[in-house]
């Protein structure tokens, strides 16, 4: 039987505890009884309750005793991380590919920012307006209140609790509709050695273009609709349109059959939408 209670420590909060506490309720389905505190004597019998969770203090990683500390070895996950490799799969009813997207679209960042992997808040302030702030883990860290007052710390740990928990359930969502939508991934057909070409639309191609990096452009029916076109719109997207850019809009437009079917063109080349496949597929021919 899992645990219904849990322990971590006080004070200012992170997102690897706040989110190893969102995966934790969703595992267990309901809120736990959370205990925030450093005192030794604590922490020291926790460790070794087998009744309890104890996350991101302890200094002990035992999974199977349901503790999930990672700052007694500088390698280590954090929190969130561990508790994901521990329950994720199961938190994804099962799937290892919904595990692993959600993994990869918030718990690495989590990770990263908070055990500064790779040192990564230098080349989040070097590279993002505003550096770490603007992440998950400074959203979740915006939470905390300047206070001596620990009932007013509590609500806020637990306000960011739900913030996380409200994240961790649209990426859960997501991340199932990418597993389920893999078949159309699958069935896709190559009309270069570089470009896939779809047969509905995916949302989540980009994740399975990602371990293919040969593929550099996909074509795909556009799920918007143009009252005013025949049939559906299509779009080709650039992976990376800095190293792969699409061709400009006049470019395109000289070498097509029906320039007028070139709805869009993104200036940075990355998409460009036409209102038949035919314009796209031309388009294609164009492309290195």
């Amino acid at each position: 039987m899992l645990p219904q209670k849990l322990i971590t420590h006080n004070g200012t909060f992170h997102a690897d505890e706040v989110f190893a506490i969102a995966i934790l309720e969703k595992l267990v389905g309901k809120p736990l009884e959370i205990t925030r505190t450093r005192d030794p004597q604590i922490l020291e019998s926790g460790v070794h309750d087998t009744t309890v969770f104890v996350v991101d203090v302890g200094l002990a990683h035992e999974p199977e005793k349901f503790n999930f500390d990672h700052h007694q070895d500088r390698h280590m996950k954090s929190a969130a991380g561990l508790v994901w490799q521990a329950y994720g799969a199961e938190v994804c009813g099962g799937s290892a590919d919904a595990a692993q997207l959600v993994q990869e679209s918030i718990i690495d960042l989590v990770d990263q920012a908070d055990t500064n992997q790779n040192n990564i808040l230098m080349t989040m302030k070097n590279h993002l307006p505003g550096g770490v702030d603007g992440t998950v883990s400074g959203l979740i860290g915006a939470f905390n209140r300047e206070t001596d007052d620990e009932l007013e710390q509590m609500q806020q740990f637990k306000k960011a609790i739900g913030f996380a928990a409200t994240f961790l359930e649209n990426s859960l969502y997501e991340a199932a509709l990418i597993v389920a939508q893999k078949p159309i991934w699958e069935a896709r057909k190559m009309l270069k050695p570089n470009v896939v070409r779809l047969e509905s639309h995916c949302k989540g191609w980009k994740k399975w273009a990602a371990h293919e990096p040969e593929i550099q452009f996909c074509v795909i029916p556009r799920t918007s609709l143009n009252n005013e076109v025949d049939g559906p719109q299509w779009q080709i997207t650039s992976i990376d349109a800095e190293q792969h850019p699409l061709p400009t809009l006049e470019t395109m437009q000289a070498q097509v059959t029906q320039p007028e079917a070139i709805e869009f063109a993104h200036k940075a080349r990355f998409l460009a939408v036409f209102n038949n496949e035919q314009t796209a597929l031309e388009v294609v021919e164009q492309l290195l």
